[in-house]
């Protein structure tokens, strides 16, 4: 077989070899590119320890032979070949488990809690360290389907958290928990959709949160824990009981954003006065608050379940009903195509979430019963598939740059430990 021409290059400095061009044998896969830097790098820097590399031409890893990966790319034999390294990342290895007693929609994690919402109607705060359960409250007749952070950075040192939870019941409900007296309080109760609130983000200074819901339309809410002018103190009536009290503070919506004409189901934020939303009616639209206004959508061929931004790569990813997750470039408006398709899911798209220190890199959960955590250079295979759980996945979060969280149909909380090590991936 014929031999290619290779120079080998890596942004991480403690692993650079000699600036030399190898000849080497096109059917060299990784494991003999591995034995290569290994070679150079005990020669130059006099190191027996072994290190594993993955290996990228043309910004996509090597996953097959090289001169399939040539072939594939249609780059030329003749002429000398850039083949980028880096340290392979190590795979994540379950952390904990625990059960609730009913499917679990949605998950949080922050630096000592884990929060979920569940069918059963319920919120529930988790020591994030020994995985018990601190405190469980009721505040929805319905199931819950997703929770938000809001005013966390705000009340980190009085040892409180607030967030929002969305149910089926057509609320959204904003609470606080103060882990000092390990009290979980219902403050306000966001009325105004007319279906199920399936979502809901925050932006990033924690102001306002938004909300989808089974009726199309996008509302946007202040996060204020204190009464506002849009606050009224109701009477609860006996068919959907506020169970956290007799009486209960409702707030009603700053902005309302009609245009999608399927459920909303999935919203992040792109800065603050920016929203990105999903809907099954195929379409990603981007909002500007301050107007009250869609900006442009993005249009594809199957129905959204799930999205997420990145501030790094500036990338919003999907997860969908075809199987497929992603990749869009919300920059490039109307006429934007998919940037790249992440292909290995035999089952819908629930959840997706970008690391949040990494530009490539991202989790994925799904129908068929799997947790894959990608790089968005292997589009055709994860790095990792985290089998824990025995039913569907409904929701994952990478909140934390070491913590993978998953909750599911099998009513379990799986956590997977990453190892960030030293090696900065951040670049590209």
């Amino acid at each position: 077989m014929a031999h290619f021409q290779i120079k080998l290059f890596t942004q991480q400095k403690q692993f650079s070899v000699t600036d030399n061009t190898f000849s080497v044998p096109g059917s060299s896969t990784c494991t003999e590119l591995n034995d290569l830097v290994n070679k150079l790098l005990s020669e130059d820097k006099d190191e027996s320890t072994r290190s594993d590399f993955d290996f990228l031409v043309n910004d996509e890893f090597i996953r097959t032979s090289l001169v399939d990966h040539v072939e594939t790319k249609g780059l030329s034999s003749e002429s000398v070949i850039d083949v980028e390294y880096l340290q392979r990342k190590q795979a994540p290895e379950l952390q904990h488990s625990f059960q609730q007693p009913d499917w679990i929609s949605s998950i949080k994690t922050t630096e000592k809690f884990i929060l979920t919402g569940s069918y059963d109607c319920a919120v529930t705060v988790w020591d994030r360290v020994t995985t018990k359960q601190l405190v469980c409250g009721i505040g929805h007749s319905e199931p819950v389907k997703s929770i938000e952070l809001i005013n966390y950075n705000a009340d980190e040192k009085k040892q409180k958290i607030s967030f929002v939870s969305t149910s089926q019941d057509q609320h959204a409900v904003i609470w606080t928990y103060n882990s000092s007296t390990n009290q979980l309080s219902s403050l306000f109760c966001c009325k105004g959709h007319s279906k199920s609130v399936e979502c809901a983000a925050s932006n990033e200074k924690k102001s306002i949160f938004a909300t989808g819901s089974w009726d199309s339309t996008i509302k946007v809410w202040s996060s204020s824990v204190t009464p506002e002018e849009d606050t009224q103190e109701v009477i609860n009536s006996s068919k959907k009981k506020f169970k956290s009290g007799k009486k209960s503070l409702t707030r009603t919506a700053k902005v309302t954003l009609p245009g999608h004409t399927e459920v909303v189901s999935a919203l992040t934020w792109l800065n603050e006065n920016e929203i990105c939303s999903g809907s099954w009616d195929h379409t990603i639209r981007i909002w500007d608050i301050d107007t009250a206004v869609e900006k442009s959508h993005m249009r594809g061929m199957k129905s959204i379940l799930s999205l997420d931004y990145s501030h790094l790569s500036r990338l919003v990813v999907t997860g969908n009903t075809d199987r497929h997750v992603r990749l869009w470039d919300p920059r490039s408006g109307e006429g934007a195509v998919v940037k790249c398709n992440l292909t290995s899911h035999i089952g819908w798209v629930t959840s997706v979430h970008w690391a949040p220190n990494d530009s490539h890199t991202l989790v994925s959960g799904s129908l068929d019963n799997c947790v894959k955590m990608w790089d968005t250079r292997s589009p055709k295979a994860p790095l990792y598939d985290l089998q824990a759980h025995t039913d569907k996945v409904m929701s994952v979060d990478w909140s934390l740059p070491d913590i993978v969280a998953s909750g599911g149909a099998d009513c379990k909380v799986f956590t997977f430990a990453v190892n960030t090590g030293a090696v900065d991936n951040v670049y590209g």
